[in-house]
């Protein structure tokens, strides 16, 4: 397999990617490393070599457990191999993908990744064909392999084997190389054509890891070419955004997407996590949408969160909102945690409230949560909502709870309602949860 020539400075890019748990090892002499190399090589079980005699005799008096033991065994790791990429490969692995400790396995298989070069590309395959890695590990394999090798990789019929390989691989040549991989991605060959969304979303993938601005361009791209997966794509660029840059930060980003479908998308992905961290921020930045139909969910997603943390405060933002599809998805949903956490204070506030459609729809989402704590109050509030289609379907839900908890209670109550037949017997007969 032919490589690039610029296969050196993808390795430094992985190397800066995978090596962060090494900060802070210490070096060591020539010496020791040889002594462990030796070590290493000459057992049959890489974990037992790894204490030095007198690790051995700390453990002797005091054995670690739980997990203290998995951050010694870490610790041992790291002082064991240290900055030494020359450690053996078979004992790496070894570690990587048989050790008891997944502590050790996960910092062995970062090392055994960071430690691959087009030279090594195809041992640690035979490693971890022997040692029997899981499809986590070939994932991370495949994405190394395309940020090293990158088209020669992504060409060689060998790495085609496995389900998803090339998407993976080209996940990771399109994260050290975009514009080479974008442009083999736009001139697909035949024989590839019936991969073209497995590998888009390995291209999204790889350009959300380190050029998110052009992920963000081509996702649109592909939107305006009516490209029928872009909403999965944009919540991967805005996953990646939200990871990498903070939760205000990502709804910076995503007000520079035009509005419609897309942009609430990413915001949806975005809110519930914006909301825990700061829910006035939340609020404040998807007030601005509060009457466009995108922007509903969100909405939605700002609420709960803050309805755990402050519930008055997120009802009273909701009532400020103007009247629509947000504002009623919010007041539901809130209104809906809220009894569960305190049906007094919920109760009171509902009382407090002036005959509207926000107090209609807040009563709506009070009972059909309360219903499942106190089914005979629940149908009483909903039998208090003004709009009639809205009151029939509360009830009808709220009345439905009670006959699954008590239905000869419920029939008793149902047989008083005055409600229609057809209303009583779709209350009657509760569809199965």
């Amino acid at each position: 397999m032919k490589l690039p020539s610029s296969w050196p400075l993808h390795l430094v890019w992985l190397i800066v990617t995978l090596s962060s748990f090494l900060i802070g090892s210490k070096q060591r002499s020539a010496s020791e490393i040889s002594q462990e190399q030796a070590s290493l090589s000459s057992t049959s079980s890489a974990r037992a070599d790894a204490a030095s005699s007198d690790s051995l005799a700390m453990a002797q008096r005091s054995k670690p457990t739980g997990k203290t033991a998995e951050r010694e065994k870490s610790d041992m790791l790291t002082q064991r191999l240290g900055t030494n990429l020359n450690v053996s490969l078979e004992s790496l692995a070894r570690l990587a993908l048989r050790d008891p400790s997944h502590v050790t396995r996960r910092l062995a298989f970062a090392r055994l990744l960071e430690s691959m070069t087009p030279e090594n590309i195809e041992q640690i395959r035979q490693q971890m064909n022997d040692l029997g890695a899981d499809g986590e590990q070939w994932r991370d394999f495949q994405y190394s392999l395309g940020a090293i090798a990158g088209k020669a990789a992504f060409e060689d019929p060998l790495n085609n084997k496995r389900e998803g390989a090339l998407a993976e691989i080209l996940s990771g040549w399109t994260a050290s190389q975009p514009q080479e991989a974008l442009a083999m991605w736009e001139n697909l060959p035949k024989e590839l054509e019936d991969k073209r969304d497995e590998l888009t979303r390995g291209l999204i993938g790889g350009l959300a890891d380190t050029n998110r601005p052009m992920a963000t361009n081509v996702v649109l791209r592909l939107q305006d070419q009516g490209y029928k997966d872009t909403p999965r794509l944009m919540e991967m660029v805005a996953i990646e955004t939200l990871r990498a840059d903070g939760a205000e930060a990502a709804s910076i980003w995503s007000d520079q997407l035009p509005d419609g479908a897309m942009k609430g998308t990413a915001m949806n992905r975005i809110a519930g996590e914006f909301a825990r961290s700061n829910p006035e921020a939340a609020a404040k930045w998807v007030s601005r949408y509060a009457d466009q139909d995108f922007a509903a969910s969100t909405i939605e997603r700002v609420t709960r969160p803050w309805t755990q943390q402050n519930p008055q405060a997120a009802v009273s933002w909701l009532e400020s909102l103007p009247a629509g599809r947000g504002q009623n998805a919010g007041l539901q949903t809130a209104f809906n945690d809220w009894e569960d956490r305190d049906p007094a204070a919920a109760t009171k506030y509902l009382s407090s409230m002036p005959n509207s459609p926000q107090r209609d729809t807040s009563i709506s989402g009070f009972a059909s949560g309360y219903a499942w704590q106190n089914p005979q109050m629940a149908v009483q509030w909903a039998g208090s909502i003004s709009d009639p289609k809205l009151r029939q379907r509360s009830i009808t839900q709220a009345g439905q709870i009670y006959f699954r908890q008590n239905p000869t209670e419920a029939k008793t109550w149902l047989q008083n309602s005055g409600l229609p037949p057809e209303v009583q017997l779709q209350i009657s007969n509760p569809p199965r949860r």
